[in-house]
């Protein structure tokens, strides 16, 4: 007789969460009943017109694929070291689910399975990990180890008896539980935790319902088990997110060096929570030739320092630097994206820390949602023959058109063990300038949030071509956001006319990507109207305001300043500056346009342009 609990035919039942009075309907259920003992399990099952099992490496038949077994006159799925069973649950992101299963490990023996996110052989994405057995690295017998969403709890393990498992994921309330049942026992929550989070706690990284996985961890001698009684159902049927905007377009007025607002409110009136991601698109230039390099980082030199992680085998890794619109809205918006830039150093020990002969990797991703890459957008691989010690620079096959969307330049390449591959520049850190992966995928983390110290910002770069548009007048007050069920969010748009012509008309589109599958986009039209005369018109011969473009101090040449304050592309005051010599430090700012709005001993404003490029 199969083993089935009690508690499997009413767990069910048992949640009263975000859930609606419909019929709970079985996605999946295998007891391996209807498979031949002796062949591979992810075989026998899509022989058996199942298309739910596979392996790591997507290769059914190979060593990775477990095989059917019989355990006390019951059929079962037999895994061993080596064996790397994946389940795949159909990247759910609504809706919710309970995920059942039977585990026997035998007398002195361990094992490990856990929940994807995303499932991409080695870039996916964890959300559970738990180990039997096991603390995490070590035998450990009769205890077992749990991590989901950074929460922490430990399993009473049991050998050569059927452990029974329960994972409950809500996704439409972000939450999820982990149930257990010992052998005669009474099902017991060991941890909830915020489902969207990554199994590490330190990201969120979606609420995508992708995969599991079956692996025994550890070697030869110790790692094997036994798997029963699969079975993945969805309570209450399906539910999805509705997003409805209050605005379809924006035209705006307002006089010339001035600021304005408005809010745009989004409200889900669906049944999943609703995710969104937004930015001012202002279109491509045309023509030009001129080149601009975009970077976060210093020059290479004395203070560059070279850094690896500390690996026991070669692993593939992705670095990154995010650079948001406001980084770049007044010096290359509208151009295009040409090349990649990368430097490589090489350690007193000789070595620039790579795997020998392994290639190096290029990408360009746009904005996504959760603070994440979106799309690839450009790719670009270069091989170990190609890769110097030196600056790497690759030309895109196609370039990529630079309209307003924080933009992601990343370079993935495999370290060697004890390499030194990640190449930083020692200096002050700026935001999302040291962000990195292991593995090729999953979501990407802070290297400051992580490493014991800062070593400052990775040296990748990002070569602009063309001519720019205006850019930088209209801001969003945040890049994304989640709206949960019947509830709503709003973005604040934020308008400046500082250092635009008057009596001009400028046009730009506001982007809003989600995950409602009826409005997965929504473009909303911006028209901005300027009125009245420019201050910087009437006194722009006043003052005289060198070096412009600078890489630190900025002098203010004039009669009778009495202070001079400092704004960035969106209007944000930065600086008030008032001293003797009339200079200006602007060595702590990022590269971009900047404005100083000279304000003299009568109160009349000039307002001057200023470049920072490093």
């Amino acid at each position: 007789m199969k083993k089935v609990s009690l508690l499997m035919l009413v767990a069910i039942f048992l949640f009263a969460g975000n859930v609606n009075a419909q019929e709970p309907e079985v996605l999946i259920s295998d007891d391996f009943s209807a498979y031949t003992v002796g062949n591979n399990i992810a075989t026998e099952g899509m022989a058996a017109g199942n298309n739910w099992w596979t392996t790591w490496s997507s290769a059914p038949g190979s060593s990775e694929d477990g095989v059917v077994a019989e355990y006390n006159g019951n059929k079962c799925g037999y895994l061993t070291y080596g064996v790397d069973q994946v389940l795949l649950l159909g990247g759910e992101q609504s809706g919710v689910y309970d995920l059942e299963f039977d585990i026997l490990i035998p007398d002195g023996k361990n094992g490990y399975f856990n929940i994807l996110h995303d499932f991409n052989g080695s870039g996916s994405t964890w959300a559970l990990e738990s180990y039997l057995h096991m603390d995490g690295t070590n035998q450990t017998p009769g205890t077992g180890y749990v991590i989901a969403g950074g929460v922490e709890a430990t399993v009473t393990c049991v050998f050569d008896e059927w452990m029974h498992f329960r994972l409950h994921v809500d996704t439409d309330a972000d939450a999820a539980q982990y149930f257990y049942t010992l052998p005669g026992g009474e099902e017991t929550m060991l941890c909830e935790w915020q489902w969207s989070m990554n199994s590490q706690g330190t990201s969120v990284v979606g609420r995508k319902l992708d995969a599991m996985d079956f692996f025994p961890p550890q070697n030869a001698a110790t790692s094997e088990y036994y798997l029963d009684n699969f079975s993945f159902t969805r309570i209450g049927g399906e539910s999805f997110p509705e997003l409805v905007f209050d605005t379809e377009a924006i035209d705006e007025e307002i006089p010339a060096d001035d600021m304005s607002s408005l809010t745009i409110n989004i409200d889900n009136e669906g049944t999943s929570i609703g995710d969104w991601t937004a930015w001012v698109d202002y279109g491509e230039g045309e023509g030009g030739s001129a080149q601009n390099v975009i970077n976060y980082d210093q020059e290479p030199g004395g203070t560059t320092s070279l850094v690896g992680l500390n690996l026991s085998e070669p692993m593939l890794i992705e670095c990154a630097a995010m650079y948001p619109a406001t980084a770049y809205g007044n010096s290359v918006m509208g151009t295009y994206i040409t090349k990649i830039q990368y430097f490589l150093g090489e350690s007193s020990e000789g070595g620039n820390g790579l795997e020998p002969n392994t290639p190096m990797t290029f990408r360009i991703y746009s904005q996504g949602l959760y603070g994440q890459p979106g799309e690839v957008l450009a790719e670009k691989t270069i091989q170990a023959s190609q890769i110097i010690n030196d600056w790497n620079i690759v030309t895109l096959d196609e370039p990529v058109a630079l309209t307003g969307y924080n933009v992601w330049a990343s370079v993935e390449f495999t370290q060697a063990v004890d390499g030194y591959p990640m190449n930083f520049d020692g200096a002050v850190l700026v935001p999302y300038g040291d962000m990195y992966r292991t593995q090729g995928g999953g979501a990407f983390q802070a290297c400051s949030e992580v490493f014991t110290q800062t070593y400052g910002n990775f040296h990748i770069r990002i070569t602009c071509e063309g001519s720019p548009v205006v850019g930088g007048w209209a801001t969003l007050s945040k890049p994304d956001g989640t709206i949960a069920v019947g509830g709503s969010d709003e973005v604040t748009v934020n308008f400046s006319s500082i250092g635009l012509e008057a009596e001009q008309t400028y046009e730009a589109e506001i982007i809003f990507t989600t995950n409602d599958p009826e409005n997965g986009t929504k473009l909303i039209p911006v028209t901005l109207s300027v009125k009245g005369e420019n201050v910087n018109e009437i006194l722009s011969d006043t003052y005289n305001v060198y070096p412009n473009p600078t890489t630190g101090a900025v002098m203010v040449e004039g009669e009778n300043i009495d202070y001079i304050a400092v704004y960035n592309s969106v209007g944000q005051l930065l600086n008030v500056v008032k001293n003797e010599t009339n200079v200006v430090d602007m060595s702590q700012y990022e590269n971009g346009v900047y404005f100083f709005n000279i304000v003299d001993n009568a109160g009349q404003e000039s307002l001057q342009r200023v470049v920072v490029a490093k």
